[in-house]
Parts: structure tokens; C-alpha cells; sequence
């Protein structure tokens, strides 16, 4: 099964149960198309190949982004452009670690990956760079970037740094008060639930070594 195909019969086939409204309302919305739309055409080799920002990351980062601009109401073009930069905001990684240029490297090869040129490359670019760089910076990406809409260039990049810090529940380090929008924030617990069901379901480690030496967790999240 692809990793579109995946996702939507993990969101559809399962009980969610809090958050069941959440998933029914996003399935019955054509952000959850969209979101399939940009798993098809996910070039997977491009991907950083790692348990931590490889594959499964990316499907969750893309679910969690299409949400996002459910949330914000967001056009399908604007959409489709966020999902772009969720899909590929890791491939300038080099290792796991804290690293903020990865974010500028992965800017680097957006036009090669997306095709996209002008001003929606420049906003993409932006809001990949800045995702692993501190918020205040954002404003100095912009300009960096030539982004003339800066509006819908700073709603992009929030909304992927959102994205992409609901998916940290995988190293168990996700602070719902550091995310940017309320509808994020409420969506801490399904971010975990996803994680979890996920990882079940493609075989995948739920506690990475490193986590549970650093936590103290068993191989199922709770303290020894």
C-alpha cells in the first residue's frame, strides 16, 4: 500500500476517539485529497533516509500541514504550496542532529524538487529555511528570499513550522505552548495518537533508542 493510500485508510479505518471528529471532518474535506494529492507525487528517493526525518516524518509533517490549512481555510494553490515545502523541508539534512542550515540547504534544491519558480518558489524557500531557524528571524527570510506577498509567506512558514513540530511527539519532546496557532495546540493529542498508530502500522520503533536512554521510557513510551 502507498504512503497516500496508507494514511487515508489509517485516518478512516481506525477509532480515533476525541479526536474523531477532527479526522471525520478532515476526510470529508478536500484537504484530505489534497494531502493524497502530494503523497502521489512525493519523490521518496529525494527524502533524508533516516527513522528519525525520513519517510514516515514527512507523511506525518504532511498530514499535519493539510490540516493546518484546513484550519486557516487556505485555497487549494496555497495548499498544494505548503505541501510542498512539508515535503520536502528535510532533504538538505546531513545528520539527525540539531542543525540549522539544514533548513537553507534543503531551500537550495526546491526549484529541482517542486518545479515551482517567481514568487512561489521565493515563499517556499523562505518558510523551509526559516523552519529550523528561530521565529524572530523570519522577517530577515522574507527579505532574504525577495518574498513580495509577506503575508501568505509568513502564514506558510508558520504553518510548517506547526506541522512539523506536531510530528516531534516521535522523540516525545512536543510543547503545545511553542506552537503557533490554537488549532495546532489543540491538535497535540491526535498528533501522538497519529505517531503511535503510524508506527504500528508500517512496523516502525515507537521509542527510539536515544529517546529512552534520554526519557527513561520503556519501548512504549512509559517511565521505567
Amino acid at each position: 500500500m502507498k504512503d497516500g493510500e496508507q494514511l487515508l485508510h489509517l485516518l478512516g479505518s481506525t477509532d480515533w476517539g476525541r479526536d474523531g471528529p477532527l479526522v471525520a471532518r478532515f476526510l470529508a474535506s478536500p484537504y484530505a485529497g489534497y494531502c493524497a494529492d502530494a503523497l502521489a507525487r512525493l519523490n521518496r528517493q529525494a527524502l533524508y533516509e533516516s527513522n528519525l526525518h525520513g519517510v514516515g516524518h514527512i507523511v506525518r509533517t504532511l498530514c499535519h500541514g493539510a490540516m493546518g490549512a484546513m484550519e486557516e481555510g487556505c485555497t487549494r494553490e496555497d495548499t498544494m504550496l505548503l505541501l510542498d515545502a512539508c515535503a520536502y523541508h528535510d532533504v538538505g539534512r546531513i545528520n539527525d542532529r540539531e542543525d540549522t542550515e539544514h533548513g537553507r540547504r534543503s531551500a537550495r534544491r526546491l526549484a529541482e524538487l517542486t518545479g515551482r519558480t517567481g514568487e512561489e518558489l521565493a515563499e517556499i524557500s523562505a518558510a523551509v529555511d526559516v523552519h529550523a531557524r528561530d521565529d524572530a528571524l523570519l522577517p530577515q527570510m522574507l527579505d532574504y528570499y525577495q518574498v513580495q506577498d509577506r503575508e501568505k509567506g509568513t502564514l506558510l512558514a508558520k504553518l510548517l513550522k506547526d506541522a512539523d513540530g506536531l510530528d516531534r511527539v516521535r522523540i516525545w519532546d512536543l510543547n503545545p505552548r511553542y506552537l503557533r496557532f490554537p488549532h495546532s495546540k489543540a491538535r497535540a493529542d491526535f498528533a501522538m495518537a497519529l505517531y503511535r498508530r503510524w508506527q504500528e502500522a508500517t512496523g516502525g520503533v515507537l521509542v527510539p533508542d536515544f529517546v529512552r536512554k534520554w526519557k527513561k521510557l520503556d519501548e512504549y513510551g512509559d517511565p521505567l
